[in-house]
């Protein structure tokens, strides 16, 4: 009887962990050579992992979900003449971010959270590793001449901190109203953004907005939305905000925005996301007026 009582009250912690803590690990990418071109924010990469615990909230059985987020991450810019060395010809800085990022959140149920985070990293072409792993991807995969990062954004460490702000309302039929908004602030960018637009689809909560565990479900989901941004101040468009030490004369917009189209596949134990993005002019004197990019994250749930 004691034997059964203690084998009853494992599987039952089991089955509890199972249902409330996940984890995940992922990759996550950016990139515009789906478009048969290379310029202006030309890749990003993105390695993440993270965990979710949900507890109970109070005597009503509610849960709180709390999540921590982490992210090891790379992002790569480049003008649009990119084999140029005439500074006088680039419309665009070359830049390399390297960075670790951590985030916590916490959701009140899985359509309301909030959360925040810190981000540590450099720029520059050799401490980033853009420009090696840059030319090395050009030269080795595409068969193409090296880049000539003649030019670019100069090295320096960097702290950020951000803050964000997340819910959705159903619609009814599938539909449903998500918003995101974010702040962030430190040496490398600050800004106040805010996402929002209409999901469609089988999967609850917010899955176009991060890594979302707290009602992981299979099934498809889509997106058509638009991120609006306010830009106070980005290290790696214009350098230091404090003294001049760049090398170009570049003006950033203060105003960007960013029309999105994305799809959300689930299927235990993968999560396959996909968004294209359409950025509008980052630099006043961008030679394309609009910039195309595709996301695609494929995500482990375990």
């Amino acid at each position: 009887m004691f034997f059964r009582i203690c084998l009853s009250t494992v599987f039952i912690i089991f089955l509890e962990s199972s249902l409330h803590a996940q984890k995940y690990i992922g990759l996550n990418v950016d990139n515009d050579l789906y478009f048969g071109i290379d310029r202006y924010y030309s890749s990003g990469i993105f390695l993440q992992w993270g965990k979710l615990k949900a507890t109970e909230k109070d005597s009503l059985s509610r849960k709180v979900y709390k999540s921590k987020h982490w992210t090891i991450g790379q992002e790569i810019n480049t003008p649009n003449l990119r084999l140029t060395e005439e500074l006088a010809k680039m419309d665009y800085p070359y830049n390399g971010w390297l960075y670790l990022r951590f985030t916590s959140e916490q959701f009140f149920s899985p359509d309301q959270g909030y959360g925040w985070g810190v981000q540590i990293g450099t720029t520059g072409a050799e401490a980033s590793l853009a420009k090696f792993f840059q030319n090395t991807y050009h030269i080795h995969i595409l068969n193409l001449d090296p880049l000539t990062w003649t030019w670019s954004i100069p090295q320096a460490f960097h702290l950020n901190l951000n803050a964000s702000y997340l819910w959705g309302t159903s619609l009814g039929n599938k539909f449903k109203w998500v918003n995101r908004n974010d702040i962030q602030g430190g040496t490398f960018r600050t800004s106040l953004k805010t996402r929002f637009g209409l999901q469609y689809g089988s999967i609850s909560g917010l899955p176009f907005f991060g890594n979302r565990l707290e009602e992981w479900q299979e099934g498809i989901s889509i997106f058509l939305g638009i991120e609006v941004e306010y830009n106070i101040h980005d290290y790696s468009l214009s350098s230091s905000w404090f003294n001049d030490n760049g090398p170009f004369e570049l003006v950033a917009n203060d105003f960007r925005n960013k029309f999105q189209i994305g799809i959300v596949y689930n299927r235990k134990p993968w999560s396959v996301h996909a968004m294209l993005n359409n950025s509008s002019r980052l630099i006043t004197t961008q030679r394309y007026s609009r910039h195309p990019f595709i996301n695609i994250s494929l995500n482990f749930i375990f």
